[in-house]
């Protein structure tokens, strides 16, 4: 019991200690993340590019303006279009600006565009599909 106790404690003081630390705490927030199983055959096949950004992303070390802040290089964290603190969060996902001008729906578009040019070409379509004729509908859309 003792023991226990002893543990439950060191495990307490050490989870404590890791909130208070922005980047080796993170992994304290990912209680609702998503689960991803990612086999080393699928790791191994990742371009170098790629695992990098996941990473970095992960750990919230991308060059968002509040990053170069924290470092100590920069003095300015306010994102450019709307005034609000740049995290990397920030500009992903949640710049008020950057998504009533559609630039998250483009992003989106453009990405599901790539995706309709290689199912096209494993088709062994000749012709890619014009970007123009695309339509994407929302979920449960017709």
């Amino acid at each position: 019991m003792v023991i226990n106790e002893i543990r439950l404690n060191e495990d307490s003081r050490r989870v404590q200690k890791a909130v208070q630390q922005p980047q080796q705490g993170q992994w304290t927030n990912w209680d609702n993340a998503l689960q991803k199983s990612l086999t080393w055959n699928e790791i191994w096949h990742m371009a170098p590019l790629r695992i990098s950004f996941l990473i970095r992303s992960v750990y919230d070390l991308l060059p968002s303006n509040a990053n170069p802040v924290r470092w100590g290089k920069k003095e300015d964290p306010t994102c450019p279009l709307c005034q609000g603190r740049q995290t990397t969060e920030h500009v992903l996902s949640s710049c008020e600006i950057a998504l009533s001008q559609g630039r998250y729906t483009w992003r989106h578009n453009r990405v599901l565009q790539e995706l309709a040019a290689i199912i096209s070409t494993a088709k062994g379509e000749t012709t890619l599909p014009s970007t123009k004729a695309l339509i994407f509908t929302t979920e449960g859309g017709a």
